[in-house]
């Protein structure tokens, strides 16, 4: 990462009084220091410790032969557990919490100990966070209560976010107090993104939302800092050992002033943007018309996708992921944890806002599985320009085909192909859904009468009374 951009390190490293995420607890009650005792194991007689410690060393002694026999005579799960009961005798109260890497590349580095929870990072004021990097400081005459807030939290493995937004965004997250405190916000957070531009920095990018594409609506955008993308040549990168896990950023796009933030990374052309799957952002990111339009056009992408599949047939990020090694996505939940299609066969989000923790956890997730691919796969050619190519040729024929055609033919033909299957319905439901969504997204831009034949087709396979409303509202 680029010099004066480490935005976590107020919080990781802050004043007196502030919780330093991996800094561990002295074992047996000691004084905050890792190894180091406290004043009451000073009461203690040579005699008392060195018989402690002799029972130490035979226990341990009798655990580690308990475990070579299991790593000898069991499959690898087994001895992976006995090496966690021994990790645990060796340095109780520390190697419970930490990741043992087990399954990593030899001489991988452990990752550091996560010593403090959600509760603390989400106390964390944003406002701190990013003056501690250098960026900026407080307005003038504001005091501590009317300070910008900004609610933080962390993904299902421990990565660290902040949420972006001037309402209530993700539940038990907190919004920032008043307009002030959002503005306060978004020029602190517009200041690190220029340093971002300056430095030529690279991060990994996913959108969520409703169906994204022609009809469809992104409603969150998800950016994290990453060391594992050259962007110069276009390829992975090692990773040094030690580096620590950067903040990722969530974006409300829901927010006229988050979007305007969004608009700029994505439109830079020295930010680099890795992304896996992009054909579907990038069409509403130019098109979508509400709650207000996008319009925006991305530049400097790179559709990871590409370099593993092709445009007209496209790898899902699932089948990806079984060629990762396990240990790059320990902690991770399994891709598929939110059924869409049960949602959008009836026109309903599937991530309602405020979001459930859940669904954020789910757009933060996506950004470390992107990278786990970027750690752990190399793409054929050996770098990813072939990708690159691909993707700048996939954005112009989306910024020219600008009703979507080439799209709503894909959709048609996916249609097609699940319409009257056995066990299908929901499916095809969904799928019948997004190509009314389509149709109707077309009318609200003043594209009338537009594949009437496909409509009637679509609407065959929903209930009698279903319609899209005009606006391309979604019902509740």
């Amino acid at each position: 990462n680029a010099p004066g951009m480490d935005i976590e390190r107020f919080v990781l490293e802050g004043p007196a009084g502030t919780v330093a995420v991996g800094r561990e607890q002295g074992v047996g009650g000691g004084d905050g220091r890792a190894g180091r005792p406290g004043r009451r194991s000073q009461d203690f007689g040579w005699r008392h410790r060195a018989g402690a410690g002799a029972v130490r060393v035979l226990l341990r002694l009798v655990v580690v032969w308990v475990a070579l026999c299991c790593a000898v005579a069991k499959p690898r799960r087994e001895a992976s557990s006995a090496r966690l009961v021994l990790g645990l005798v060796v340095a109780p109260g520390v190697a419970a919490r930490r990741r043992l890497g087990e399954g990593g590349p030899r001489g991988s580095a452990v990752p550091q100990l996560r010593a403090v929870g959600n509760t603390a990072i989400e106390k964390a004021s944003f406002d701190e966070t990013v003056a501690g990097a250098g960026v900026g400081q407080p307005a003038a005459g504001t005091d501590s209560r009317s300070r910008v807030r900004e609610a933080a939290g962390r993904g299902s493995d421990g990565t660290p976010f902040l949420a972006l937004s001037s309402l209530p965004f993700v539940q038990g997250l907190e919004a920032p107090a008043d307009a002030a405190a959002f503005a306060s916000l978004c020029r602190r957070t517009q200041a690190y993104v220029e340093r971002c531009q300056a430095s030529g920095a690279s991060f990994i990018v996913d959108f969520e939302g409703e169906m994204p594409g022609h009809g469809g609506e992104v409603v969150t955008a998800a950016f994290l800092l990453t060391d594992a993308f050259d962007g110069a040549s276009c390829s992975p990168k090692e990773v040094p050992k030690g580096s620590r896990r950067p903040w990722g950023l969530l974006f409300d796009l829901r927010n006229p002033e988050c979007a305007q933030i969004v608009k700029e990374i994505m439109e830079s052309t020295t930010i680099h943007k890795v992304m896996w799957g992009a054909h579907g952002d990038v069409q509403s990111l130019m098109y979508q018309q509400t709650p207000f339009p996008l319009a925006i056009h991305p530049a400097a992408v790179v559709d990871i996708q590409l370099a593993y599949s092709t445009q007209d047939r496209r790898m899902g990020m699932g089948r990806m992921l079984e060629k990762v090694p396990e240990w790059l996505l320990r902690d991770l939940p399994d891709k598929g944890q939110i059924d869409f299609d049960k949602f959008h066969a009836l026109n309903r989000r599937a991530m309602p806002q405020p979001l459930q923790r859940s669904d954020a956890d789910y757009a933060i997730d996506d950004l470390r599985r992107i990278e786990a691919i970027l750690k752990s796969q190399m793409p054929p050619t050996g770098s990813y320009e072939e990708a690159r190519s691909h993707t700048e040729q996939s954005i112009r024929e989306i910024a020219e085909d600008k009703q979507g055609l080439k799209a709503l033919e894909e959709k048609e033909k996916w249609f097609q192909k699940s319409n009257g299957k056995s066990g299908a319905k929901t499916k095809n439901m969904s799928r019948a859904v997004n190509i009314l969504r389509h149709i109707q997204s077309l009318r609200f831009r003043g594209f009338p009468n537009m594949a009437i034949d496909l409509e009637k087709q679509a609407l065959a396979v929903l209930p009698d009374d279903f319609i899209i409303p005009e606006d391309l509202s979604f019902y509740a």
